[in-house]
């Protein structure tokens, strides 16, 4: 069984997220997630579906004003770090130590030395339907070997969850 499977369900659970932010948590540059929730997720809503996860890089969205100017050199040679074609690379495992819902403006400010994104994008995704942001604190650990899996369709659309299909083999 690897890190990221439930030993309750056997659930094999994928975390998307920008690529730049994988980065800045595998370098320990960053420590928490703030999610909103993805379109296509009931509601709009985050929910929290498993307490360890594999990261999936995505490669939407990331630009160079969406993260701290500080935080710029994680972007450089990031299209390294995508996949090949019709596959799914896992280098990293996330332990999810604490979650907990911000629905202040003011309490987001002692976090905010603990990730990369632009202020602009936090308050974006705090204000957005409702004054709320989920917050996980994660550890994250290096895969002794990367793992893939094929891509499926089912893993596109912004949502947050992925649950994978097959089961992760070592990558080629």
């Amino acid at each position: 069984m690897t890190p990221a499977e439930s030993p309750a369900t056997g659930d094999r659970w994928a975390f998307k997220e920008w690529a730049v932010i994988c980065r800045a948590l595998a370098a320990g540059r960053q420590d928490v997630i703030l999610r909103k929730g993805g379109i296509v997720e009931p509601g709009g809503q985050f929910r929290l579906e498993a307490r360890e996860f594999f990261l999936l890089p995505t490669f939407l969205h990331q630009t160079a004003d969406t993260i701290l100017p500080t935080a710029h050199d994680l972007l450089v040679d990031i299209e390294a770090d995508r996949p090949p074609p019709a596959r799914v690379v896992f280098t990293h495992h996330v332990q999810v130590t604490d979650a907990f819902v911000v629905t202040s403006a003011a309490d987001l400010a002692p976090l905010r030395s603990r990730h990369i994104w632009s202020d602009a994008v936090v308050d974006e995704r705090f204000q957005r339907w409702q004054e709320r942001l989920d917050v996980l604190v994660v550890k994250v650990s290096p895969l002794q070997t990367r793992l893939e899996v094929p891509w499926d369709d089912s893993y596109g659309g912004c949502k947050s969850w992925v649950n994978l299909r097959a089961t992760p083999t070592p990558a080629t």
